[in-house]
């Protein structure tokens, strides 16, 4: 029954349940957008890849600057959030970019 009770503890306790959290976050979001391009018919591998490394860096962005902060490394979590926040915004933005080529070449052949 100890093992049980620590276990429980051990997952419920607030580095745990940021990490929980964040989880829940990506696989929400990167539902959303899957279902947002599918519904919008511009779903395509190049697009949702970098959709999906823009998501996966944005949270590892935020599990970083959390526990660096936890761990007192102020610098590191500054440094963490301006290279890997700025690398997931660098995905986010060739992931829309892709999304409205795709867009633009629909329209092109249709006007033909």
């Amino acid at each position: 029954m100890h093992i049980i009770v620590s276990l429980f503890k051990w997952l419920f306790t607030l580095h745990q349940l940021a990490w929980f959290i964040t989880g829940g976050l990506m696989f929400g979001s990167l539902t959303y957008f899957h279902m947002k391009l599918k519904q919008d018919n511009k779903v395509n591998k190049l697009n949702f890849t970098f959709i999906l490394l823009s998501v996966c860096t944005f949270a590892f962005t935020i599990l970083w600057t959390y526990d660096s902060y936890v761990e007192n490394e102020v610098r590191a979590a500054n440094m963490g959030l301006l290279v890997f926040g700025g690398l997931a915004v660098v995905f986010a933005i060739l992931g829309y970019r892709f999304t409205q080529k795709n867009n633009e070449s629909k329209v092109e052949i249709e006007g033909q």
